[in-house]
């Protein structure tokens, strides 16, 4: 019966990818696999899975980039998504919650809990009328977004990289260690892009860059390996 349900898992680590694979394979799903979100969206170019499990920390594109990069596309809007994650700070979850993710698995997990989780949202998904997929408009009017445009040209170029790391999924301290700022600062910059924005918290600025923002997901990855390779430099001279 699960022959037919096709699952992409997008996990940078080779091991837990392949362990994946072979608890859903027994189970008799079919099962694609990719080391990251370019390679995922690839993928999916060739063939749409019924399902999205996807690691949240991995190279080039993150979790919460690709899936913002499939809720775009509207024959994918409709695709049940679970995260795969280690980090299980409240902060965290609520951020993929508010994009809209369906559930997180938080690593190490259980092949039980793995097969629960991808069974439950499979079973849910079912049940939607297939003519509603995908219908439900991801981003408001053309004016909605000139606004944002003009209130992401407001912020100064330190205010732009916070919000890239913001929405790349790094917390204050992450993202003063990757600026080399102290965190405070951060916290002044994220309170100024807030009010920029018009939005209430820092979850809310993330989701709506990540659904309208694409070009400043593509310099997300830059940023931060250019961030961490002047963090090396530095301590090379140290």
């Amino acid at each position: 019966m699960n022959a037919s349900v096709e699952i992409l898992v997008v996990e940078d680590d080779s091991g837990i990818r392949e362990a994946i694979q072979d608890i859903l394979g027994m189970q008799g799903f079919t099962v694609h696999a990719a080391g990251d979100g370019y390679e995922a969206l690839a993928r999916m170019e060739e063939c749409v899975p019924d399902m999205i499990l996807a690691d949240i920390m991995m190279p080039r594109m993150n979790g919460y980039q690709f899936y913002s990069r499939v809720r775009q596309v509207e024959q994918w809007s409709w695709i049940p998504f679970i995260f795969l994650t280690a980090k299980d700070s409240v902060e965290d979850i609520r951020f993929g919650r508010e994009l809209g993710v369906d559930d997180y698995l938080i690593k190490p997990f259980m092949a039980e809990d793995l097969l629960a989780a991808v069974h439950g949202k499979l079973a849910r998904f079912k049940r939607l009328d297939q003519a509603n997929r995908g219908t439900k408009p991801l981003v408001g009017s053309e004016q909605d977004i000139a606004a944002l445009e003009d209130a992401l040209n407001s912020l100064s170029s330190r205010e732009r990289e916070v919000l890239l790391l913001l929405c790349g999924g790094l917390r204050n301290s992450e993202i003063a260690d990757r600026l080399f700022i102290a965190c405070s600062t951060v916290k002044t910059h994220v309170s100024n892009i807030l009010g920029k924005l018009g939005v209430g918290s820092r979850i809310e600025a993330a989701s709506l860059v990540l659904q309208v923002g694409l070009d400043l997901m593509d310099e997300t990855a830059d940023l931060i390996n250019s961030s961490r390779e002047r963090g090396c430099r530095i301590s090379s001279r140290s």
